[in-house]
């Protein structure tokens, strides 16, 4: 006994959290496990510390469970959950989708599909067999399962109406995107996890409350000065180089303008947009469009480049493009 007063009672005159020694104005407390520290120190460590933050920095006993708050279950929180999820995950959820609008596009091929199809046939099935997948193990909170219990909840609240709410109103917004470009795009790229990321992108750069793609959010993005609708520029650039790649083109190269016009905006404006575009291009864009296309197809048929299809480093392409076919109708309407 004496032996083990003499060598292991030893007196505590620092802290070990931050080493400092105790005084009046840095004083020791007790813990439950009976180890001592600092008291602003332990209250530092629980409060604000990295790690197991609930238990003795010493021995790790546990001083109380931590709870694991759940997110916000509303349409911005989920939204937000929903964008940061693994691109393999999205591109899982998208495959689903292509599938759900393949269908629609059998039954009726004019591709005027309602709201109530897109989200019964489409983007509810999708989000189903995406958030319960075989194999899959559903994490209690699960982006892609509270999206679907918000999405089907609310629109059979209001009657499942032909109209989108909420949550819902992106996910359309991002089904009409694919459906329009599903006339230009081989089916095999729409099986490509690259291609799909782009789509999500482009889609989400446009926020959660906005119905329809507006043209003035990629005629801001053309003019190369902000990069936040830039992944719209860039899918719409890439659909108009895939249309060059797998559309027949004309035997002989219009030569009057109004002719190649009519052609480019046929392809790019009407086939892309469609009725689900908010406003409509102006007059400076369609000229810089008209040079834009002229300028893949060139790169695509004479220099045999390969078309766009959505690669990393991809961008510097299209920012180059845009940026001479700008130059090119600034300089031609300065020499006019």
């Amino acid at each position: 006994m004496d032996a083990f007063i003499d060598t292991q009672l030893h007196p505590v005159d620092t802290c070990v959290v931050c080493t400092e020694p105790f005084s009046a104005k840095h004083q020791p407390v007790t813990l439950p496990c009976k180890h001592i520290f600092g008291h602003e120190c332990i209250k530092k460590w629980l409060r604000s510390g990295r790690g197991n933050t609930s238990s003795c920095p010493n021995c790790r006993f546990v001083f109380f469970e931590k709870k694991n708050p759940k997110a916000a279950f509303d349409a911005p929180s989920i939204w937000k959950a929903l964008c940061d999820q693994p691109p393999e995950r999205l591109h899982a959820f998208m495959g689903k989708v292509w599938d759900g609008l393949r269908v629609l596009w059998q039954r009726k091929p004019d591709g005027k599909f309602s709201v109530t199809e897109i989200l019964d046939q489409a983007i509810i099935p999708a989000l189903v067999q995406t958030a319960s997948g075989s194999g899959a193990q559903i994490q209690e909170q699960d982006a892609l399962a509270d999206c679907y219990n918000l999405v089907a909840a609310s629109w059979d609240s209001l009657g499942r109406p032909n109209s989108a709410h909420g949550l819902a109103i992106p996910l359309v917004r991002l089904a009409r995107l694919m459906s329009a470009a599903s006339s230009m795009l081989p089916k095999w790229l729409t099986t490509v996890p690259r291609t799909n990321r782009l789509f999500w992108k482009a889609n989400a750069c446009l926020g959660l409350t906005e119905e329809k793609i507006n043209w003035d959010c990629l005629m801001e993005a053309a003019k190369l000065e902000n990069e936040r609708y830039f992944p719209l520029l860039h899918l719409y650039t890439m659909l108009a180089s895939q249309s060059i790649a797998h559309n027949a083109q004309p035997t002989q190269w219009p030569v009057r303008r109004h002719e190649v016009m009519n052609l480019v905006l046929e392809r790019c404006c009407v086939k892309v947009g469609g009725d689900h575009w908010k406003g409509k291009p102006s007059n400076q864009f369609k000229d810089v469009l008209v040079v834009v296309y002229e300028e893949l197809r060139r790169y695509h048929l004479e220099k045999n480049r390969m078309s766009l299809r959505g690669h990393d480093g991809e961008e510097g392409v299209v920012k180059g493009v845009w940026a001479l076919s700008s130059w090119i109708v600034r300089k031609d309407g300065a020499a006019r």
